[in-house]
């Protein structure tokens, strides 16, 4: 549900979801009350209701360019952030994703955080690219608590039903002062933006979905789950690809399954289906000629069967299974 009135919400919206009562969309978001500065007190009563307990918060300044960039900064200058402490800004001005790319929301319309999470040492790094789209599932569950469908998109959003990008995921390996590694993992949700507010028309928002647009109990509902998925992909390491949180994965992501468009770096690109994801969350796309009806759907295991890297993939356009990595593509879009 996008986009509708309060006075039809006794008419169109489920039990569970939020509805401003007899109200415009557009002029409530606006009043105070729905876009209020982050409360310390509402996110410690947000973690009580949703079971997850305290949510230690770093910092949380009225303002700052990018969540990211500051955590990193602060590991990397030898100050100790504990793991899965919050990093986060009522207004990310210089918000980052894939490539460098930015954006920038309303103050307040939106919630922007990034965590830690130190790398046991020992651990094979093969495995750290499961932490965006553990995440992204650690999100779109959160959603659903405040009443929107969602699924994940490879390899790093978050897509409401319609298919338009709720939230983006960024993770970054730093290098610490003391040989040791952690994982920066930022998320960046749009919570109550308009559709005057959206940046670009692709997108969309927890209010124009028809959800609760209520930033601390979305911070406490994904930190419910997050902290659980990732260690869990950090204990298993190379075989967190056979577990069942990255069954469960599978099954949310909307790429697999579909026919998409693979754009490389050098302006060349191919299509083919997504079939599936290999033991290190790299996307498996079986190319036109040999894609069929029969392939893996979302919810089959992955089996890099034989797959060849998408930078070696033959330009002539030779169909066979390629390995897409996040590091390889500019974009994947649906074809």
């Amino acid at each position: 549900m996008r986009g509708v009135r309060g006075d039809e919400c006794s008419r169109k919206a489920p039990a569970a979801l939020w509805c401003p009562a007899k109200t415009d969309y557009g002029d409530v978001v606006h009043r105070e009350q729905y876009r209020t500065a982050f409360s310390q007190v509402r996110l410690d009563e947000a973690g009580r209701r949703a079971g997850s307990g305290p949510i230690m918060v770093h910092e949380w300044p009225a303002e700052r360019d990018s969540t990211n960039t500051r955590l990193a900064a602060l590991l990397e200058s030898g100050v100790r952030v504990p793991d899965f402490a919050v990093v986060g800004a009522d207004h990310q001005v210089g918000g980052q994703g894939r490539l460098g790319r930015t954006w920038s929301v309303p103050a307040r319309a939106a919630l922007t955080f990034s965590v830690p999470v130190a790398v046991p040492a020992g651990t094979d790094l093969s495995c750290l690219g499961w932490i965006p789209v553990v995440t992204g599932l650690a999100v779109t569950r959160a959603l659903a608590d405040l009443g929107v469908e969602a699924g994940i998109k490879w390899p790093n959003d978050v897509l409401s039903a319609e298919g338009r990008k709720l939230c983006g995921i960024l993770s970054r390996l730093v290098l610490l002062p003391d040989g040791g590694r952690t994982v920066v993992v930022g998320i960046g949700t749009n919570v109550s933006l308009t559709e005057e507010e959206l940046p670009v028309g692709t997108a969309t928002s927890i209010l124009l979905e028809g959800g609760r647009p209520d930033r601390e109990a979305l911070l406490a509902a994904i930190m419910l789950r997050l902290p659980g998925l990732i260690r869990e992909v950090l204990d298993a390491g190379p075989g967190f690809s056979a577990t069942r949180a990255a069954a469960e994965v599978r099954e949310a992501m909307v790429t697999l399954g579909s026919r998409v468009r693979v754009h490389l770096p050098g302006d060349t690109s191919f299509t083919g289906t997504a079939a599936g994801l290999d033991a290190e969350a790299n996307l498996l796309v079986r190319r036109d000629a040999e894609a069929s009806a029969g392939g893996s759907g979302a919810g089959a295991p992955a089996v890099d069967g034989g797959a060849v890297p998408a930078g070696q993939a033959d330009a002539a356009g030779q169909a066979g299974l390629v390995r897409v990595s996040a590091g390889d593509v500019v974009h994947v879009r649906p074809a």
